[in-house]
């Protein structure tokens, strides 16, 4: 059986693992799936789970909050933030829906501070042309 190599890099760390038989992603176009001898490829995973089985071991999931792939000379790099490793369905989309609600929430507070300097600065705008600054 053909395999490729998996290189899974994010900013603390980089995983080489050898013997994979396929990979299955999504990206905005839907899934696809990855075997070795697939033709180049580049494509960016949204937000979510990827599957990859190990020629000699069962799946494996991989959760990413979106990443870059490229497939190359039976070479698939993935590159994103951060990634997490499971070898169970269930724990894995438990931990991904996790990660996606402490993004959501950090979301809203990068919301709500941009809109609170925004009324700052157009207070003080105010402020200043009452003052007969002229900008």
């Amino acid at each position: 059986m053909r395999t490729f190599a998996l290189s899974l890099r994010d900013t603390r760390r980089c995983e080489e693992i050898e013997g994979i038989e396929t990979f299955v992603g999504a990206d905005d176009t839907g899934s696809f799936a990855i075997r070795a001898g697939h033709a180049p490829l580049i494509a960016a995973l949204g937000f979510g789970l990827a599957r990859f089985k190990p020629a000699d071991g069962d799946w494996r999931y991989l959760a990413v909050p979106g990443a870059m792939l490229n497939f190359v000379q039976n070479r698939l790099e993935v590159l994103t933030r951060r990634f997490y490793l499971f070898d169970d369905y269930r724990i894995a989309a438990a931990a991904l829906r996790e990660e996606l609600e402490a993004e959501e929430k950090s979301l809203a507070e990068t919301r709500a501070s941009i809109r609170a300097l925004e009324r700052h600065m157009l207070k003080r705008l105010w402020q200043l042309r009452r003052e007969g600054i002229k900008l």
